[in-house]
């Protein structure tokens, strides 16, 4: 049997070429969860969102007042302008998300 010189880098190629065809499905980061504390300043008509005043988000954000989008109008239940409330801020790809409120 004759060995080409040529046959060990078509071997190779084909090795590379197909080691990167695995389909590898991305993994599934879940959200981290963070306490937030502050008072309500604003609430979207369409309860899609809340601006909160919020104290500092320890491993996440300094104190401010901004707009957090909700997971669900219901979160907002029972909560005016003014309230002092505390929740649960989801993060996930870099996006925040209220996921429950509730007067303090």
């Amino acid at each position: 049997m004759r060995i080409y010189p040529w046959m060990g880098f078509v071997v190779t190629f084909l090795f590379l070429a197909t080691a990167g065809c695995s389909e590898k499905q991305p993994e599934k980061v879940s959200p981290k969860s963070y306490d937030v504390h502050g008072k309500v300043t604003a609430i979207r008509p369409d309860r899609t969102g809340v601006t909160l005043d919020h104290d500092d988000i320890p491993g996440l954000m300094k104190a401010m007042t901004m707009e957090f989008p909700v997971k669900d109008a219901k979160v907002l239940d029972g909560l005016e302008v003014g309230d002092q409330v505390e929740g649960k801020l989801l993060v996930e790809s870099g996006k925040y998300l209220i996921a429950e409120l509730k007067k303090r």
